[in-house]
């Protein structure tokens, strides 16, 4: 997951230059523009160090915030995976958003496409609120701690921010971890099976702009399952304030990697998962 949203930096901050704000991402800028929510669909995989060309436009702009897609495709032209953004301009003395200046505002206007079909949410909904969990809700709900640490010098961006991608690299290196959304994985033999557990869509969220020095705890929790799928949540508090950092809605699912297509559940796991609900879990 890292990987993408490495790659969707780059071509993320060569669109907001392109529009007229090439001071954005530069030491010494007094306004940049951050990321405040995206969602990602995993179509075909692309593995780290795998070449990428990414099409980039604005799908909406509003007074202080804009929507990119980013199309990733894959050199042979197969499409690799569908972002879409909510960014905001952020004025760095305060940490708050503030209007676009004029000159972005009317060069947005050669860039706006409706959404694509192929970015459009599929197992999961963009419309619902995000608005995180502090730790005595996490701890009521009963998620599980996959992870915890603290955020160093070397994930921050060029404003002593931790990035996107670092927090998505932290979960990604955790996730391992939270053994009970995969009871299929649980079985002695499931290595010889050839199924394993894949992404296929996420949506984050960031609550709050954390840096280097700060420590975090993840929370999981499932929060749904079906035949093929499972809805999963993750959330990254302060240990010490309680207060969020990010929320996460995953779906997730099985692959059988001998046929290269979706695997069900047995009706045994399903049962398994269902029992592991947490009812009221939220992003």
């Amino acid at each position: 997951m890292k990987h993408y949203m490495a790659k969707a930096e780059q071509a993320r901050q060569m669109f907001i230059m392109h529009l007229g704000l090439s001071h954005a991402f530069r030491k010494g800028a007094s306004s940049t523009v951050r990321v405040r929510e995206f969602h990602i669909k995993f179509i075909h995989e692309a593995l780290p160090g795998a070449g990428l060309r990414i099409e980039t436009a604005l799908t909406s702009i509003d007074t202080e915030t804009i929507s990119l897609i980013h199309m990733m495709y894959h050199v042979d032209g197969k499409i690799a995976a569908t972002i879409h953004e909510t960014l905001e301009h952020i004025y760095i003395p305060t940490e708050k958003s503030f209007r676009w200046p004029s000159r972005v505002q009317m060069a947005a206007r050669d860039f706006h496409i409706p959404l694509p079909d192929l970015a459009a949410p599929k197992g999961l909904s963009t419309n619902d609120p995000m608005n995180g969990a502090n730790l005595e809700t996490l701890q009521k709900w009963g998620c599980k701690i996959i992870g915890r640490g603290v955020f160093t010098e070397p994930e921050t961006d060029i404003f002593d921010r931790v990035s996107a991608q670092s927090f998505i690299g932290r979960l990604s290196d955790s996730v391992i971890g939270f053994t009970e959304a995969w009871p299929t994985m649980e079985e002695d033999d499931w290595r010889e099976t050839g199924i394993i557990g894949v992404m296929l869509e996420t949506r984050y969220r960031f609550h709050t702009y954390a840096e280097a020095g700060l420590p975090y705890v993840i929370f999981s929790g499932v929060a749904g399952v079906s035949d093929k799928v499972r809805q999963l949540i993750h959330h990254f508090v302060n240990p010490y304030t309680g207060r969020p950092y990010m929320s996460v809605i995953a779906v997730n699912g099985l692959i059988d990697t001998n046929k290269r297509k979706m695997a069900y559940l047995s009706e045994k796991n399903r049962k398994v998962l269902e029992g592991r609900v947490i009812e009221g879990l939220r992003a």
